[in-house]
């Protein structure tokens, strides 16, 4: 084997299917971008599988699938580079031998990061939307359940 992919995808609902390749070993978190690269079980699965099988190129879509923070994106590239483990984006048709690698991606790191930051306040906007309009409550106030409790309570949301 020459080559997995790892992909990220921040929800059960959504479908990881477009950060696979077919006959690749898949690496796949579900979680936020936000969470550090080496703080996510699949991506540590992915880091121990690549120091048992040297030479292993490790796909991913897009640079957004490292995280949303250029900080830890960077760590995470320096920690790949300090391994010798070979990582290939698709979007940009460019693996790290390319010497503009780091550049290119310390730029789409950022542009991932900021992404994140927009979605969030759109978030907040719509949020702020349906709230004068009365269609959103959240959570009702004087509420004593932690949030702990309260996804143990639901469970199933």
């Amino acid at each position: 084997m020459e080559h997995v992919t790892y992909g990220r995808i921040s929800t059960n609902d959504q479908n990881s299917d477009r950060q696979k390749v077919k006959g690749y070993k898949a690496f796949i978190d579900i979680c936020s971008g936000s969470i550090p690269f080496m703080d996510r079980p699949k991506a540590k699965e992915l880091i121990k599988f690549l120091k048992l099988n040297p030479g292993v190129t490790t796909n991913i879509i897009a640079v957004d699938r490292l995280g949303r923070n250029t900080i830890d994106v960077l760590m995470t590239l320096e920690q790949f580079k300090a391994n010798n483990f070979k990582l290939k984006i698709e979007n940009i048709g460019m693996d790290s031998d390319s010497p503009f690698f780091n550049m290119l991606v310390s730029i789409l790191g950022t542009l991932a990061e900021q992404e994140k930051k927009t979605i969030a306040e759109r978030c907040k906007q719509g949020i702020e939307i349906a709230k004068s309009k009365g269609l959103y409550t959240g959570r009702k106030t004087g509420t004593t359940d932690s949030r702990e409790k309260l996804l143990k309570k639901y469970s199933d949301i």
